[in-house]
């Protein structure tokens, strides 16, 4: 009835269709994500989509723009990939939780676009979700070149930690935000942390052009 009423556009300008923020050329676009290694502390990591494209455009327009009519898509869209490939884990899975944003980035939009998707991503999957972490003020991880993110933020548990944690991201680069989350998990007594992300940064070789076909020249 919202969209009916108040209907979503794309990024592109064109009208979404409905229940996707994006429009059909748009949607059809859309790239899963590529898997890769979990990082430190986490024993599985699963993606929805890769951080290119349309699907980067709803993600950034949540974190950056404070739009957050993609954040229901993108939650369902990684139910969707856990309830496929990571079932066995999620029936042991006891919370969901977030990777925190800074303080002042969640003054500034009033919202932690993390605990959004999270929160979605627990009502989906039938899970309690709960902010288990505290972000130690500094700066954030977006714009950082690669070798400041590896040392990644900092946290800290603020709750007590059940044996084995679900969290959650946005979206991931070199997975340090989610290697300090597992850190300070595992330091509040979780046993076991597994983790999802909406986005995965595609890695490098993936991001290249494909070469130009060669063909013999005439002799």
């Amino acid at each position: 009835m919202l969209q009916l009423l108040f209907p979503i556009s794309c990024a592109c300008g064109r009208r979404a269709a409905a229940g996707v923020p994006l429009c059909a050329q748009c949607a059809a676009a859309v790239r899963p994500a590529i898997p890769a290694p979990p990082p430190a502390g986490v024993e599985a990591w699963w993606s929805a989509f890769a951080y290119a494209g349309p699907a980067r455009e709803v993600v950034a327009r949540a974190k950056y723009r404070g739009v957050r009519a993609g954040v229901p898509w993108l939650a369902a869209s990684l139910a969707d990939v856990l309830v496929e490939r990571a079932r066995p884990a999620l029936v042991a899975v006891d919370v969901v939780t977030w990777a925190p944003t800074t303080p002042d980035h969640r003054r500034a939009r009033g919202f932690d676009p993390a605990e959004l998707l999270a929160r979605a991503l627990a009502r989906r999957l039938g899970i309690r979700a709960s902010g288990l972490l505290a972000r130690t003020p500094g700066p954030a991880q977006t714009g950082l070149p690669a070798a400041a993110r590896r040392t990644g933020p900092q946290f800290h548990p603020r709750a007590r930690i059940p044996p084995w944690v679900l969290v959650v991201d946005d979206v991931a680069t070199t997975g340090a935000t989610l290697a300090a989350a597992a850190r300070a998990l595992r330091a509040g007594g979780a046993h076991r942390v597994v983790a999802a992300t909406a986005a995965r940064t595609p890695p490098p070789a993936s991001r290249r052009p494909a070469p130009a076909s060669r063909r013999p020249a005439p002799g």
